[in-house]
């Protein structure tokens, strides 16, 4: 309505109409919003007038249609043309850069890794001894499953005995050292067989020691027999002091620990009858060259006088000229650390 004159004071006021916005209920004006904006949606989803779907016409979604198409096509051949090219050139025997060449080089200084088993968690290096028989069968399970898998050699095709005139080194392609837990482990009476449990239903744990596999590498010669004779307390044995054997030896990594930790038992290549102060890795078993069936030595150790109810933290080292010793923060080199817990509880009451 056009405004209208007060001819009383001749100002001029605006009269507004009962169907202005301001006056209009909340309620309705809020339907008529929704309304709306349903509406504005509905045309833009398709628009009847304009014969458009979501704003744009039949003929450019078609042809939007036509060139992804064919682009992802394209980009797919690309890729797959990429993999094939690269599949045609890198070795699936070996790696193209590998020791010094490769990431692991620190400096010039390749540091070697160590892994321990049984490890019940991923993310935890606590072995529990319990007294109940299913928390001990699930303790081992990690140890018996990696025996089963990666202990073992199945095909014997591509076997070979190694040793000091027929090392490793000079193995033909695709074979490996005739090597298993069998032959550490030699019978059913053993300590740590399957029988007995590992040595779990007697609180005598045997865990197993070993390095990480490193394509190419070989063990250095030098004059570490002092270094291991210092570590033990011991000398080496005459007949185990090649210099280019790998040495594994294990202790408290706390003064406490080591007051706690009790004997031990060394299962090894070198001793497999067992032996008390250090165990060996011969050095003709060396380098790995992924080839089929290998197996990476190894060393089982059994900790014969474990205290009751008293966490150990244990600290194993690998010994050789070419292998560095360092620990940084939760990073071990040429090291591994666990703890060792024997308990009277059951395994379901700390849970």
């Amino acid at each position: 309505m056009p405004p209208k004159a007060n001819s009383s004071n001749d100002v001029d006021v605006l009269h507004s109409d009962d169907t202005d916005g301001e006056n209009i209920p909340w309620k309705n004006r809020m339907t008529n919003m929704a309304t709306n904006k349903f509406q504005s949606l509905r045309i833009f989803i398709y628009n009847k007038e304009f014969q458009t779907f979501l704003g744009n016409s039949s003929s450019f979604w078609i042809k939007t249609a036509i060139y992804y198409f064919f682009f992802y096509v394209c980009l797919g051949l690309f890729y797959s043309g990429m993999v094939a090219v690269f599949g045609a050139i890198i070795s699936r025997e070996s790696p193209t850069y590998w020791y010094h060449n490769s990431e692991m080089n620190d400096g010039g200084t390749v540091y070697i890794g160590m892994g321990f088993r049984p490890m019940p968690t991923i993310d935890d290096t606590l072995i529990t001894i319990y007294s109940d028989f299913k928390s001990q069968n699930d303790t081992v399970s990690s140890l018996r499953n990696y025996r089963i898998e990666f202990l073992t050699q199945y095909d014997t095709t591509y076997l070979q005995d190694c040793s000091p005139t027929e090392p490793a080194s000079e193995l033909q392609a695709s074979r490996s050292c005739r090597f298993s837990w069998d032959d550490i482990v030699t019978s059913e009476s053993h300590p740590c067989s399957e029988q007995n449990f590992y040595g779990y239903t007697k609180g005598q744990p045997c865990v197993l020691v070993k390095l990480n596999k490193i394509y190419g590498w070989t063990p250095d010669v030098g004059n570490i027999i002092p270094s291991v004779a210092n570590a033990t307390g011991q000398p080496v044995l005459p007949v185990d002091q090649r210099e280019d054997n790998i040495y594994i030896t294990c202790n408290g990594k706390e003064a406490s620990d080591r007051q706690s930790v009790g004997a031990m038992v060394y299962y090894s290549l070198l001793h497999p009858l067992g032996y008390p102060y250090y165990g060996g890795i011969p050095y003709y078993f060396f380098p790995y060259m992924n080839s089929k069936e290998h197996v990476e030595p190894f060393v089982l150790v059994q900790f014969t006088g474990l205290p009751m109810e008293q966490e150990i933290e244990v600290e194993c080292r690998s010994w050789a000229p070419n292998i560095q010793q360092r620990s940084e923060g939760t990073t071990s080199r040429g090291m591994v650390t666990f703890t060792l817990l024997r308990t009277a509880k059951l395994g379901s009451s700390r849970k």
